[in-house]
């Protein structure tokens, strides 16, 4: 990944326990910004506890669907995942992909 990178800590921004997909919504469309305006991005997830597979889906799922997964992975990185968020986010994005 080259290039700046905008940084998102998760837990400050919507706590450790993430279930509403509007803010999932809404974090995916500013994540598309940042990345129309030159950045790459980093989703850092240290303290979150659990995920819905609503918010996975609507945050990286939906990106993954419409750009494909090579923008991604070219232009997001997801740091600091527990196994349990990790889990829950990739049978989020596997819901949307299938």
């Amino acid at each position: 990944m080259k290039g700046p990178l905008i940084y998102y800590e998760i837990k400050h921004m919507y706590g450790t326990d993430l279930s509403s997909t509007k803010k999932a919504s809404e974090l995916r469309q500013s994540i598309l910004e940042e990345i129309g305006l030159g950045f790459n991005v980093e989703l850092d997830f240290k303290d979150v506890r659990s995920i819905t597979n609503g918010w996975g889906r609507n945050v990286i799922g939906v990106i993954a669907k419409t750009k494909g997964e090579d923008f991604v992975k070219n232009h997001i990185l997801i740091s600091n995942m527990s196994k349990n968020v990790r889990k829950t986010m990739l049978e989020g994005i596997g819901d949307i992909l299938v």
